[in-house]
């Protein structure tokens, strides 16, 4: 699958102090709905922040909320900031953000007058390449714990429930409960996993802001087995994160049990391992938890959840072995046909009347390769990182999507791909088969 930029953020500074409740419910019902757009396994719901139109991650994952962009020609004003440092996955160095308090956040009927976020406006972290959507942030964990959350992947939509017990009284019959532990705000699951025959019991984050199902990190007790590649897992604030890609047999939630999970190992270089919670073994991600329907109970420390059409999808994962990202836009012009006529008349200096012609101008993206997997069908074929894609299968590049070229190459195995790209000014025609290797 493709892999995602992913953030984790832990706070360093010399205050603290509690905000009285300022949370607005607008909606004369007990549930607020917040409909959501499923990009790569991950949460993408509207929001206004301080008056501004944003599109945010719904991360459980994050003990705070962060804006890393504004829409373009737009401006936010940030109230109280205080300067703090960041420490997370892909951060080499302490990077430099402002904790800002008393904002405003407006999602549907849900509105908190006194909403905490971390603004980092100096470091590329460019969601809009990688999802082909502008993502300006990530809706942390602290919104999450303030009502019974219900995450419904087959519908895309979360549910605020004002009223807990008559939400639980509800699905009483149709949920399985289980215990989680929050620390420093997050959720942390626990389940089984199978490999080479042995059962682990592991201690997840429960992370909804990662893409991919399973992240494990190894040890004396935990290792990836033989067969794995070596692989792009995600971004951090100020680095690429690569480690293995494999499968473990089973994962086990509960009585529920999916096969053939693909995992990844990311290197645990790339975490300050000061900051890892005690006993935790990595993180459940979305490729695993969109297969389920959830009921997040933060203040008891629950949640209940129940198997969803989502269920039996196969694990699949990029057989190309190259990952796309967007990389500009381009003007596409197309004559409209059976235009509209008009009472005038254009005539040029051969008497040819050009009044029925229409144009329609696009701005559509421009698609570059920005990760090759080592030894991949891609690799082998000879695509290289900043090739630009012309056409893919007979496709012109701006009739695509970064979602689609995704599905593409996870599709099956053996499935013919051609791709042209421009490189250094030249055209390319690169063929290959996907090949599975896991």
């Amino acid at each position: 699958m493709t892999k995602l930029f992913f953030l984790r953020i832990l706070i360093f500074f010399t205050f603290f102090s509690f905000a009285q409740d300022s949370i607005v419910w607008k909606s004369k019902r007990d549930i607020i709905k917040i409909p959501f757009e499923l990009s790569h396994n991950l949460m993408i719901v509207d929001v206004v922040f301080n008056g501004v139109k944003l599109k945010m991650i719904a991360d459980t994952g994050a003990s705070k909320s962060i804006v890393f962009s504004l829409p373009e020609n737009d401006s936010l004003e940030v109230k109280e900031a205080n300067l703090i440092s960041i420490s997370g996955a892909g951060i080499s160095e302490k990077v430099e953000g402002y904790l800002s308090k008393k904002n405003t956040l407006q999602i549907h009927g849900f509105q908190d007058n006194n909403f905490e976020a971390i603004f980092v406006f100096n470091h590329d972290i460019s969601l809009v390449n990688k999802l082909g959507i502008p993502i300006n942030g990530i809706l942390g964990s602290s919104f999450f714990k303030k009502y019974l959350v219900e995450i419904d992947y087959e519908r895309k939509k979360i549910f605020l429930h004002k009223s807990k017990q008559k939400k639980l009284k509800k699905i009483a019959n149709d949920y399985v409960e289980s215990t989680i532990e929050i620390n420093k705000s997050r959720p942390y699951i626990f389940l089984k996993t199978k490999l080479e025959n042995e059962i682990d019991d592991l201690k997840l984050l429960f992370d909804t802001g990662l893409g991919d199902g399973l992240w494990l990190f190894e040890n004396d007790k935990i290792k990836s087995n033989s067969i794995f590649f070596i692989d792009y897992l995600g971004k951090g604030l100020s680095g690429d994160i690569f480690g293995k890609k494999s499968r473990v047999e089973e994962v086990t939630l509960e009585n529920n049990v999916l096969k053939g999970v693909l995992v990844s190992y990311p290197d645990i270089n790339y975490f300050d391992k000061t900051m890892i919670v005690d006993k935790r073994n990595g993180s459940l991600g979305g490729e695993v938890i969109k297969r389920f329907n959830w009921i997040l109970d933060y203040e008891n420390q629950k949640v209940y959840f129940r198997k969803n059409t989502l269920f039996d999808k196969p694990f699949n994962y990029n057989m190309a072995g190259i990952e796309v990202q967007h990389s500009g836009f381009h003007v596409i012009s197309e004559k409209m046909e059976n235009a509209f006529s008009t009472n005038v008349i254009n005539l040029d200096n051969r008497g040819v009347d050009y009044s029925s012609e229409r144009f329609i101008f696009e701005l559509k993206p421009n698609f570059e390769i920005y990760s090759v997997r080592k030894d991949s069908p891609g690799d082998k074929a000879g695509l290289l990182i900043g090739d630009k894609i012309i056409e893919i299968n007979n496709r012109p590049a701006h009739k695509l999507s970064i979602q689609s070229i995704t599905d593409l190459f996870q599709s099956e195995e053996g499935k013919p791909i051609t791709i042209v790209v421009e490189r250094e000014g030249k055209i390319l025609t690169f063929k290959f088969n996907l090949e599975k290797v896991l």
